[in-house]
């Protein structure tokens, strides 16, 4: 049934999807970090789609990741690590935004894979949301259009198709739709003058592919979320916004719409118009695909068939994953991203060499199911280590216990200055201790924020606070830094800070 978007694990692709590509009962996929070892390895499982689908005569496959940079990137293996769409949000640069586009692009499809679930197009405008944060642009529904449009554009000029994602909008949720099904209470008009102005813009930009969010609007439809109603994706999407396009479902395995059951969240997918539903981890996903054969929309498969042929056939060379040039790139998004919030004549740095520096990292996990941060070493240390020799790394989990926060006190207490990377430490209290006792017993510590910029909240007097809305690589070196005067601190906080900002 091609209006069913597959996934299966494994780095190799199964013989019966192969055969069914082959026959051309398959037409696209969304692949996971899970199908990835190795840039190579990636190229050659493509390759095995785009080569099942010419024996068969049929157009090659739609195959999508979720490859937005900063929080969600599914490959990273050597691929280029951009800090992500908060990080490019700061930086307020168009251009910028359409270099990171076309290093996502251009690097995918070196790959084989020419869809990315990406840009994401929700305002951060409800800072206790749980798993849209860094993945935003910003709180401004006019920054988060123009930065959007900017990424759109670079991805589809490589030939990658672009996603608006999660239509109408997921940014005001303080639930995660992964595990709960999130309600936005909000007028017609205000959803108009927030939520949809980045969607009409990427639509006018002539973005080709639009995901749902599973979340429910009562002022469009009192009894189902988006993904499942026809009068947010005909009504709306369709009439309203003009959108002629593809319209994808975000993952039907997430709780928000599965709890409905398999089968009939995916009936109703289709019958409220998605051209191309996402069966994500649902086990029963090729019985699935043969029970809902007879309910294919003629207008959804010409939309499918008409996007596959304008699919690239000729893909970039392997050599260009992970080259010299996408890596300045994404260090010029990082260096105009870093944010000082608060200083106090601290920067930059200029130490005596037998002054001691204690630098103090959060071992990262995967937050929500879109995150992919567990993977990433934070090089916060050894980026002030090639700057200054007398350091001590001091490494913490989340939520750490109370002897791990005396422990790491402890080891910093004859520390000249304290330099402590904080990942969403507004929602936990073992962070905020540690930064509270740092300031009270006078070490005055530097605190980055490497996730949203939210985290001063739980020590509104610290003195010095930088932001640099990413744990990748790119971030931590653009961090060190600014801390050593090496380049001036060029971000503008993409959002504002509840309670703090007024005081600054």
């Amino acid at each position: 049934m091609l209006q069913l978007m597959h996934s299966f694990r494994g780095t190799t692709v199964p013989q019966v999807i192969l055969d069914k590509v082959r026959r051309g009962e398959i037409g696209s996929f969304c692949l996971f970090n899970y199908n990835v070892a190795s840039v190579e390895q990636m190229r050659a499982f493509t390759e095995s789609l785009y080569q099942a689908a010419r024996e068969g005569n049929q157009l090659p496959p739609i195959i999508g990741i979720d490859q937005e940079g900063g929080q969600l990137m599914a490959i990273t293996h050597g691929a280029t690590e951009l800090p992500g769409n908060m990080a490019l949000g700061a930086t307020r640069s168009a251009a910028l935004a359409e270099k990171a586009g076309y290093v996502l692009g251009r690097e995918m499809l070196a790959m084989g894979i020419n869809l990315n679930f990406a840009p994401s197009l929700d305002i951060n405008n409800n800072p206790q949301n749980p798993v849209i944060g860094v993945r935003s642009f910003s709180d401004s529904p006019e920054l988060v259009s123009i930065l959007g449009q900017a990424v759109i554009k670079g991805l589809q000029n490589e030939g990658v198709i672009a996603t608006a994602k999660h239509f109408p909008g997921h940014g005001d949720t303080s639930a995660d739709s992964h595990h709960d099904a999130p309600v936005i209470h909000k007028t017609l008009a205000s959803l108009h003058k927030f939520e949809l102005v980045p969607f009409q813009g990427a639509i006018k930009g002539g973005i080709k592919a639009i995901m749902t969010a599973h979340i429910l609007f009562p002022a469009l439809d009192s009894e189902l979320p988006a993904t499942l109603s026809s009068a947010i994706l005909q009504g709306l999407l369709r009439e309203q916004l003009g959108f002629n396009d593809l319209i994808i479902t975000d993952a039907m395995d997430m709780q928000a719409v599965a709890k409905r059951g398999s089968l009939k969240s995916v009936i109703e997918a289709l019958d409220a118009g998605a051209d191309l539903v996402m069966l994500g981890h649902l086990e029963d996903s090729l019985q699935i695909d043969d029970i809902t054969a007879n309910k294919t929309n003629s207008a959804s498969l010409q939309r499918i068939q008409q996007l596959r042929q304008t699919l690239p056939t000729e893909l970039p060379p392997l050599s260009v994953v992970g080259c010299e040039e996408h890596q300045a790139i994404a260090q010029e998004i990082a260096d105009n991203a870093t944010t000082v919030v608060k200083e106090d004549g601290l920067f930059p740095l200029r130490l005596a060499p037998q002054a001691k520096i204690a630098v103090i990292s959060i071992l990262p996990s995967n937050l929500t199911p879109a995150d992919t941060s567990s993977g990433v070493k934070i090089m916060l240390a050894d980026a002030i280590a090639k700057r200054h020799d007398n350091i001590i790394h001091i490494e913490l989990p989340m939520f750490a216990d109370e002897a791990t926060i005396r422990s790491v006190l402890e080891q910093s207490t004859e520390a000249d200055v304290v330099i402590i990377g904080t990942i969403l430490a507004e929602r936990d209290p073992s962070q905020a201790s540690i930064v509270q006792a740092l300031i009270e017993r006078g070490q005055n510590p530097i605190v980055v924020s490497l996730r949203t910029p939210y985290d001063i909240t739980a020590f509104p007097s610290v003195n010095n606070y930088l932001c640099a809305y990413s744990i990748r690589p790119v971030a931590t070196e653009a961090v060190a830094r600014v801390l050593f005067g090496e380049i001036l601190a060029k971000g503008v906080l993409p959002c504002q800070i509840p309670g703090i900002m007024a005081t600054l």
